[in-house]
């Protein structure tokens, strides 16, 4: 169940006892002999400051009893069928929506709401043959709060993880969370490639502002100030820690700075988000992580592939046991051309290859592979590109505790590509094959421009392949969800101000460290093996 059981109400023997006890009540709909008694005693409750959370079956139940009707407020709906509803916010700026998924369906047989009270707010909705209808409202009873959806009657429902969420909020809503949001005050220390993502999807998000850029050099605050006219900037890191106004910090340097600015921005009483890598050592990390909660700030990295769409489709085919437990897995990126003259391929810099796509590649497997990795291997080749210091090709080999075996190829020598993934399961298999893709143009003149793309910069063709009884492996192509947008800075927001989990918890960035920091340690030591555990 995705809320505390003892908010729930399941026998009016109970009730009482809850009453005395909990902040907030849930009712379902599953207890339908409430006395007269029992729902004064409710109301009374909400009415004193206590919270009432109603979902599923629960308003359809008790909208007709004479007291918990008047808590829910007078309410007109109907029933449909088992079939896809789709929940839509209606509210973006309410407790309960801002930041979240604005939309999402679920099978299930819904009672919907064509009235709700005068004074509610409607915070879900969704069209019912081309009329509007209510899925959640708010409303206040007293001097308590009451929450109502009529989404939840199943367990499928209640998995949503945007019901979870919505549930949640519900919760801390009803028990009386200030609603008021004060903006957080955001700074970004080093405007580069990314700058300009990260500024556009800060100013896209409520309850964060982009505030201050700081960058040694005058021409990428020139671009930064003509990206976000309303950012002030500076040169000088001091400058960004001694201000008191700024509440998070972006460290957006190179990747063998991360460790030294997050550890002066902590210590500075500053939440930080680090650009992957999140360091080049574990013990970079340990003592970031000891700092974090030293001095109760947040801490998290900007894995922001998390969210690619070919990602998340295999991630939820992983989880929905698709191909069964996963046992092998293949990841490769590359192709043969020249590595970029920028610091990314200078290795005292960059950390390496490991440390490139590799701090998303590896992120991918240890999150599609949660067992503990208990042996590295890592293998460099320098033989082309002598101009660079970073190798022109690593792979990385790992073993986990429960005989799970993974590998991860970056080359900047391979004339040929193998796929982007290769997951086997004890079921079946995934498979992602690099598109190759061109944008078209013309010229003035007529002519036509055909660039090719580099395979990195289209998704993947998916296909999923799966046994049967009957001997068939059948295969299946994979739908790509689409992209979900600002996904992370929504979660820094919703961390921040509301206390939900972080999306990329520092211990899990520490992991990834610890484990190209292996592979390098045995690509050093000719291959050999690193035993890990980790």
């Amino acid at each position: 169940m995705p809320y505390p059981q003892d908010a729930l109400v399941t026998s009016t023997s109970t009730l009482l006892s809850q009453l005395a006890r909990q902040p907030v009540l849930i009712l379902d709909g599953s207890v339908v002999s409430f006395s007269l008694e029992e729902e004064q005693a409710l109301c009374t409750f909400v009415k004193q400051g206590g919270g009432l959370v109603c979902i599923g079956n629960a308003a359809e139940v008790y909208h007709e009893y004479e007291l918990l009707g008047e808590l829910l407020g007078p309410l007109h709906g109907f029933c449909t069928p088992r079939c896809e509803i789709i929940a839509q916010v209606v509210d973006s700026n309410h407790y309960i929506t801002r930041r979240v998924d604005t939309t999402f369906a679920v099978q299930d047989a819904v009672y919907l709401l064509k009235h709700i009270p005068s004074d509610a707010e409607a915070v879900w909705g969704t069209t019912w043959q081309y009329a509007p209808c209510t899925l959640a409202y708010t409303r206040p009873y007293g001097h308590g709060r009451v929450f109502c959806t009529t989404l939840g009657a199943s367990s499928t429902t209640q998995a949503h993880p945007v019901f979870q969420q919505m549930l949640a909020r519900a919760l801390r809503y009803a028990a009386g969370a200030e609603t008021h949001e004060r903006p957080l005050r955001v700074a970004m220390v080093g405007y580069g490639a990314i700058g300009f993502e990260h500024g556009t999807a800060i100013n896209a998000v409520p309850g964060l502002e982009y505030t201050l850029v700081c960058d040694r050099n005058e021409e990428r605050l020139d671009l930064a100030r003509q990206a976000f006219p309303d950012i002030s900037t500076c040169t000088d890191l001091a400058e960004v820690a001694d201000d008191p106004s700024i509440d998070l910090v972006i460290v957006s340097t190179p990747p063998n700075t991360h460790a030294t600015i997050s550890m002066q921005m902590l210590q500075a009483g500053k939440h930080v988000v680090s650009e992957k890598p999140f360091c080049l050592t574990t013990a970079e990390a340990d003592i970031m992580i000891q700092l974090a909660e030293q001095h109760q700030r947040m801490l998290t990295v900007y894995q922001c592939r998390r969210w690619d769409p070919d990602y998340l489709a295999i991630q939820e085919m992983v989880q929905r046991g698709t191909i069964g437990p996963v046992f092998h897995m293949e990841t490769f990126i590359g192709g043969y051309a020249h590595p970029c003259n920028y610091w990314h391929s200078h290795e005292p810099v960059s950390g390496g290859v490991f440390y490139d796509w590799g701090s998303h590649y590896l992120d991918w497997i240890l999150q599609l592979i949660p067992d503990p990795v208990v042996s590295v291997r890592g293998v460099e080749h320098k033989r082309v590109w002598h101009d660079i210091t970073n190798a022109d090709q690593a792979s990385v080999y790992l073993r986990f505790a429960g005989g799970q075996e993974a590998t991860f190829i970056h080359s900047d020598i391979a004339a040929a590509l193998k796929p982007k993934w290769y997951i086997l399961g004890e079921q079946g298999a995934i498979v992602g094959d690099w598109r190759f893709e061109s944008v078209k143009t013309r010229r003035w003149s007529g002519d036509l421009i055909e660039e090719n793309l580099a395979p990195s910069e289209s998704l993947p063709e998916l296909n999923v392949f799966t046994y049967n009884a009957g001997g068939i492996v059948q295969r299946h192509p994979l739908t790509l969800p689409p992209a979900p947008s600002y996904a992370f800075h929504r979660n820094l927001a919703n961390h921040l101000h509301l206390g939900e989990p972080l999306a990329v918890p520092p211990e899990q960035s520490r992991r990834n460290i610890a484990v190209m920091e292996a592979a390098k340690r045995s690509a050093e030591q000719g291959g050999e093996s690193i035993t890990l555990r980790c």
